[in-house]
């Protein structure tokens, strides 16, 4: 069990600079890392059904997820994980199955009936079972090469297209990778 994460409404003042300039970005992450002009590439590795851990209760419910590694460079910077409910009111996320490699913060931010929520941060243990997922064996290496490899700087936010509709999660992590991108 990985256990629930404390999010906060503010990014804490201890974190690095380069970890708080990623994560309080107002604007479409995918949009500030494509503006790096060093390629930007959207690689998916798992889109479908997922038990998700939803709070301290220990409660558990399936959801529809899909994981990411955003690249810039040819190199992994943010891990993400997306979530919608299976069952909701109206579920407005009809884009979902056809996403493939596009980026999920291009559609978003390109409709304007979508609203993101506000901006929640976290440190987030890299054992959380969606991270794992991502970490391909690369990846954890490297990452535990730089003796940072337990908790990373995260952010999450809810995203929603109308009133009493179904909202849609997005949690990112930010490698250290990013802190030379600024």
């Amino acid at each position: 069990m990985t256990g629930v994460v404390a999010w906060t409404r503010h990014c804490p003042p201890g974190w690095p600079t380069w970890a708080r300039d990623w994560a309080t970005s107002q604007g479409s992450l995918t949009q500030r890392l494509v503006g790096l002009n060093k390629g930007f590439k959207v690689e998916p590795v798992v889109q479908g059904k997922a038990r998700v851990l939803l709070d301290a209760a220990q409660r558990k419910q399936m959801m529809r997820q899909r994981l990411v590694r955003l690249h810039v460079n040819g190199a992994p910077v943010v891990l993400a994980q997306t979530l919608v409910k299976m069952h909701g009111p109206v579920n407005d996320w009809h884009f979902w199955r056809g996403l493939g490699t596009r980026s999920l913060g291009t559609v978003l931010f390109s409709d304007p009936q979508v609203k993101r929520g506000e901006l929640y941060f976290a440190r987030l243990p890299l054992r959380q079972a969606w991270v794992q997922q991502l970490l391909n064996p690369a990846l954890r290496a490297e990452m535990n090469k730089m003796g940072q490899g337990r908790v990373w700087y995260a952010r999450c936010a809810q995203f929603s297209r109308k009133p009493n509709r179904t909202p849609l999660w997005v949690m990112e992590v930010f490698l250290p990778q990013l802190e030379h991108l600024i």
